[in-house]
């Protein structure tokens, strides 16, 4: 068995970095992704012949919720929590390897760190500024299309890319070769496609920070 397939549960069942335990919700969160993912389909199909850009901007959010499930929950190969020991023993290794313990496969990213990005940046984020939107459109309405930039640059650069630098499969790459030419198409449909790159690269770059 891959030591990839042996250290996403193992992770689960640690600590984080700072030696607090892995909760419930950070083990379990990414399943109410999926739920998220499910309802918002299902509102997104029924209001289909009603669709503007409160719709495409909504779609933005549904299509990461269904990302976050194939990296976190289960990925294609059924392998459990996949994404972050996959990233911490490739790119997140070889950037900030200095700066982790010999043989922990929870650094540099640990469970908590990767539940607060994933929910305060995708539920709170993508979900708060289509919420804002609806409220005050001629101010937060392009907001969805800036999500879209930043499902972009995260499904390109950290998927796609690395499915072509190592020709190998990546939890997250499958969904991401649908929801980047998708969010390409998207965001060129704006008229400021470099502007939702620009926020999109922005976003990744202080989340790296």
């Amino acid at each position: 068995m891959s030591p990839v397939a042996r250290s996403g549960p193992e992770i689960l069942a640690g600590s984080n970095l700072d030696g607090s335990a892995v909760s419930w919700f950070d083990a379990n969160w990414m399943f109410f992704s999926w739920a998220f993912a499910l309802f918002g389909t299902g509102v997104l199909v029924a209001r289909f012949p009603l669709r503007d850009a409160h719709w495409v901007g909504w779609l933005a959010p549904v299509a990461y919720w269904f990302h976050q499930a194939e990296e976190h929950a289960f990925d294609l190969r059924g392998w459990r929590y996949a994404f972050v020991p996959a990233l911490n023993q490739g790119f997140g290794r070889s950037l900030f390897g200095d700066a982790c313990p010999p043989d922990f496969a929870g650094c540099p990213v640990d469970p908590r760190m990767t539940t607060c990005i994933n929910v305060v940046a995708i539920w709170f984020g993508f979900g708060g500024c289509m919420l804002m939107a609806r409220l005050f459109p001629e101010r937060f309405l392009f907001a969805g299309m800036l999500n879209w930039g930043t499902a972009v640059v995260n499904g390109f650069a950290g998927h796609l890319l690395q499915v072509v630098l190592t020709r190998s499969y990546n939890p997250g790459s499958a969904q991401s070769a649908v929801m980047v030419p998708l969010g390409l198409y998207i965001i060129w449909g704006t008229g400021r496609p470099w502007l939702c790159l620009a926020n999109g690269l922005l976003f990744h770059v202080i989340a790296t920070l």
